[in-house]
């Protein structure tokens, strides 16, 4: 059986990264221009999950094997940058000077965050069961 364009390894292999730049791209983007209350705040957020995913399965791409943990871990990635904001981490160590730090650690706790980034998960996980883990 042949197989198509979108299944050989080439095309596998620059997918996620293509993937994580465009998102990457779109985060700047919503955290420079974007001054309102929904897309900044709460679709940023379940978009970073999704964006981290994509990053690290940039380089677990030749497998399906780890994708749940990747999503997991995308997750966690998530919950420790917020719980950071939550303990003022920032603050207590004098690198809230540090724009780029402060920009992309965060700077308020907010359990909506937490919502955003747990529906990111299981939209990564809902898109993996549908299309490869069957």
């Amino acid at each position: 059986m042949k197989t198509s364009f979108f299944q050989t390894a080439t095309y596998r292999c620059m997918l996620y990264p293509f993937i994580s730049v465009v998102l990457f791209c779109y985060e700047a983007y919503l955290a420079l221009y974007a001054h309102d209350a929904f897309f900044r705040p709460f679709f940023g957020d379940y978009i970073a999950v999704i964006f981290a995913y994509t990053f690290f399965k940039s380089f677990f791409y030749h497998t399906n094997q780890y994708d749940i943990k990747l999503a997991a871990v995308a997750l966690g990635v998530a919950y420790f940058l917020e719980f950071l904001q939550k303990i003022h981490f920032l603050e207590k160590t004098g690198l809230i000077k540090y724009k780029i730090l402060s920009m992309l650690i965060g700077s308020a706790f907010s359990w909506l965050d937490i919502i955003a980034y747990t529906l990111g998960y299981l939209s990564i996980i809902i898109f993996l069961k549908r299309n490869y883990l069957r």
